[in-house]
Formats: C-alpha cells, sequence, structure tokens
C-alpha cells in the first residue's frame, strides 16, 4: 500500500473518489473529512506528492505557468509608483496643515537687543519643503517609464501644473529642470519672503495643494493597475496583489 507523507492510498482514493454513497451518514462523514484534509494541510501535501511523483511523465511543468495579468505595467513597478504618489501626498498634506501644527506658524524669536519679533521658522519650512521636492522627483522617476495611461496622464498634469507656477518657484528658490525635475537652492529659499512660500504650499487650492490631488490620483491609479496583475505564483497559487486572493490562497 503507498503512502504519500503518511498518507495511503485507501485514504487518498477516498478522498479523490467521486463516487456516490446511499448512506447519508457515512456521505458526511466523508465531507467532514475532506473539510478537515484541507484546513489541516493533508489535501496539500497529498497534491504535492503526487505532482512530484509525475513530474516529468506528462505532466505540466509548475515552472511553466502563464502570467495572465492585464496590467500595463508589472507589479514591481506599480509598487514604486504608489509609494512615490503617497509619499509626495504626504509631502504637501505637512505644508498644507493648519492651526497649531502648521510649519508656517510664527514664533517668538528675541534678537541680541532684547527684541521680541514673530517670525517664520525658515529651517522647518525648507525641511518640509525640500521634502516635497524630494518627493516629487521621486514620482518622475519611478513613472518614467509607466505604460498605464491614467499614471501618464497625471503625471502630465503635475508637470504642467509645475510649469505654470515656475515663476513663483524661482522667486523661493526653487527651479524647474530642463528634465521637468526640481532643484531648491537652500541659501535662496531660507532669504526667501515666507509669505510667498506659504501661498504656493500652504493653502487649499494653492499650487501644493494640486500637486498633493495630482499624487493621490496617481496612488490609485498604481493600486487599480496593481489589481489587474493576477498570476500563477511558483507554487500554482493564484496571486492577487491585494487582499481580494487572500481567502483562495490561504486554502493552501
Amino acid at each position: 500500500m503507498a503512502t504519500y507523507f503518511g498518507i495511503n492510498s485507501n485514504y487518498a482514493s477516498t478522498l479523490f473518489s467521486s463516487g456516490s454513497t446511499n448512506n447519508s451518514e457515512n456521505g458526511l462523514y466523508g465531507l467532514l473529512s475532506e473539510y478537515s484534509s484541507v484546513k489541516s494541510g493533508s489535501y496539500k501535501k497529498l497534491l504535492n506528492a503526487y505532482y512530484a511523483k509525475t513530474e516529468g511523465k506528462g505532466s505540466v511543468d509548475k515552472t511553466e505557468k502563464k502570467n495572465i495579468s492585464t496590467s500595463r505595467d508589472d507589479t514591481k513597478a506599480l509598487t514604486s509608483m504608489k509609494n512615490s504618489a503617497d509619499a509626495l501626498k504626504e509631502a504637501t498634506a505637512a505644508l498644507s496643515t493648519s492651526g497649531s501644527k502648521s510649519v508656517f506658524t510664527k514664533e517668538s524669536v528675541t534678537d541680541k537687543d532684547g527684541n521680541t519679533s514673530q517670525n517664520y521658522n525658515t529651517d522647518n519650512i525648507y525641511k518640509a519643503v525640500k521634502s516635497f521636492v524630494d518627493g516629487y522627483n521621486n514620482v518622475l522617476d519611478t513613472t518614467s517609464k509607466s505604460n498605464t495611461s491614467s499614471i501618464v496622464n497625471n503625471v502630465k498634469s503635475m508637470i504642467t501644473e509645475t510649469q505654470s507656477n515656475s515663476d513663483l518657484l524661482k522667486k523661493v528658490g526653487i527651479t524647474v529642470n530642463s528634465d521637468s525635475t526640481l532643484t531648491i537652492d537652500e541659501d535662496t529659499f531660507k532669504k526667501s519672503d515666507m509669505t510667498s512660500v506659504k501661498s504656493l504650499f500652504g493653502s487649499t487650492g494653492s499650487y501644493g495643494y494640486q500637486i498633493g490631488v495630482k499624487a493621490s490620483m496617481i496612488e490609485m491609479n498604481a493600486a487599480s493597475e496593481a489589481n489587474k496583475s493576477n498570476t500563477y505564483n511558483s507554487y500554482g497559487s493564484y496571486n492577487y496583489n491585494y487582499t481580494s486572493g487572500d481567502l483562495y490562497n490561504s486554502l493552501f
């Protein structure tokens, strides 16, 4: 009597049998046994043993599983796009935060003569805008080879919005380069009028706010496209990039 991982051939035959029984009690017991075998992992072990035994004898090699993705970009690229867009969205949100947590909240500063005044903390504002610039450039980098039209269109819209504000950005030390990336000069920025910086980044409807909207769209586009990247993995399980496939794969 052959055994696979401690499962005898009689049990295997019973497990895969398509025959019926007139005894309802036995039928119910059989169903419960099959369910138990799936939950315990015995079913998977039996399948693995079967395919290992028949590998090379007309069976399909598991390494030849077909990619059935309908996505225009691969999963790795889409993940990078989604993450970079999320980071840019967070950077714009940090700049547009209002109230006591706003980077544009003025602080009391006392000079060497003992005079106190309310001034912007240019160091904190610079760090926040530098994070925006880095995030913006990263989105351009990760999406540069995208084949997904919705992502490409939102990136183009983001670039157009930046070009439209290039003169204002230049006044606060931010240059729009020929490849559409941004460069920020720290000295020029810190000497700039922070009220102008706030109008560019720190309010609803501002340039920074509009870029945040585009970043949110790119993030959603990448997630939606990744949902189409359904493939068989090396174990024969059906891979989804998001949670819709977890229920199926959890059985194996």
